[in-house]
């Protein structure tokens, strides 16, 4: 279920882009087509009564079409969350060959956050709380940044020249992993206020609490 880096580049385009091939055009409007038409259709009926075919006839595009697009439901139902994750790939090489490891990822998931499409914010808002909704949706999501921790750790691997079962690549990886957890969902509880400014304001406060987090100790009595 991870995302390759070619896989990430990928979900980056812009559909309306004039550079790109038309035919590639096209396959991005439709993907993006059928992702609107998921997530309007699952908030409105709920995810489990809402079938591929109704899916299809809302994008009206054709069951095949779905799943050379999709593997699944969930993964169209989430396509702004995957859009997220696919942008961090991306932004992640070539940020950690000097500094803090830490900052390099919190500085990948802000630049991450910037190349997003226009209304992805109201897209995500809405994405998250359909998965708090639907417990298979947030089951996949979870393994889905499992997958996304293990490229970004192989990443790392990399870039430092060390072993991707090092330890420390593993807490780092899934420490940025959680301060976005953090800071996305009080940014989604708050309905995206502050747009993208406000989503990287809460980021910095969320990694910045990291080092604080740890030193954490109750005061002698």
């Amino acid at each position: 279920m991870a995302l390759g880096i070619g896989r990430a580049t990928m979900l980056d385009m812009d559909p309306d882009d004039r550079s790109l091939p038309l035919r590639e055009r096209k396959r991005l409007r439709t993907r993006r087509a059928l992702a609107d038409a998921a997530l309007r259709l699952f908030t409105e009926r709920g995810f489990d009564a809402t079938t591929v075919e109704q899916l299809v006839d809302a994008a009206e595009v054709s069951r095949s079409t779905f799943f050379r697009t999709f593997a699944t439901k969930e993964a169209a139902a989430v396509e702004a969350e995957t859009e997220l994750w696919a942008a961090y790939l991306a932004a992640v090489p070539g940020r950690a060959g000097s500094g803090v490891v830490l900052d390099a990822l919190r500085d990948s998931l802000i630049a991450a956050v910037g190349e997003l499409p226009p209304e992805w914010d109201a897209r995500y808002v809405t994405t998250r709380r359909l998965i708090l909704t639907t417990p298979g949706l947030l089951g996949y999501v979870e393994y889905h940044r499992t997958g996304v921790e293990q490229e970004v750790i192989g990443s790392l691997a990399t870039e430092l020249g060390l072993d991707a079962e090092d330890l420390r690549l593993r807490i780092v990886a899934g420490l940025a992993t959680t301060a976005w957890s953090i800071a996305g969902r009080d940014w989604v509880r708050a309905d995206g206020a502050g747009g993208r400014p406000g989503l990287a304001d809460r980021l910095r406060a969320a990694f910045a609490a990291v080092p604080l987090s740890l030193g954490l100790a109750a005061e002698p009595g």
